[in-house]
């Protein structure tokens, strides 16, 4: 099935039907992260530090892998909300993906504490597209939202769009022109 792109108000969304189980969720990923050579750089790619944060170790993994394929480096992982407020502010990531359901602290809390502090370019990723999960994301400004499991494409395209709309946020306003 295809994926769907959905754009709203600065934030992507990608939909992708998720498994009955968790074995077919890591088959998809696997065949996904296999069907690409890894990424040569061409002038405009850039590359970042990543911070991942999942609860699900196999997800997590996974996820580090295809970000080192695709080029970036994964500056650490984290296994609850909590753990990846802390991180994200000690390590100071270019990026931060973070699950939506993890114990201790959810990936909206955690989003919304680190944003309270810092501009940060966040990709929220969940197994699932609920409402609340949804709306959560926009009221929070996230720029980029994926549904599990998604492609490397799909990831390197949520990676530079957070990039992008963060940067365009917090740049200065153009100064006035001089009379």
């Amino acid at each position: 099935m295809a994926a769907r792109f959905l754009l709203r108000t600065q934030s992507m969304i990608v939909q992708r039907p998720l498994q009955h189980n968790s074995f077919e969720n890591q088959k998809l990923m696997n065949m996904a992260i296999d069907s690409i050579p890894n990424q040569e750089k061409s002038a405009d790619f850039k590359s970042y530090s990543v911070l991942v944060a999942d609860d699900d170790r196999t997800m997590a993994e996974l996820l580090a892998t295809n970000l080192r394929r695709l080029g970036h480096r994964v500056a650490g992982i984290a296994w609850n909300g909590r753990e990846a407020v802390e991180m994200a502010l000690k390590l100071q990531p270019g990026v931060v993906i973070m699950d939506i359901h993890m114990p201790v602290m959810d990936g909206l809390h955690a989003a919304r504490e680190l944003l309270k502090k810092q501009p940060m370019p966040i990709v929220l990723s969940t197994g699932l597209s609920d409402p609340r999960s949804l709306n959560g994301a926009v009221d929070l400004n996230v720029i980029s939202y994926l549904v599990k499991p998604f492609s490397p494409a799909q990831l390197k395209v949520a990676i530079h769009l957070a990039v992008a709309q963060c940067d365009r946020a917090v740049a200065p306003a153009p100064a006035a022109p001089a009379a």
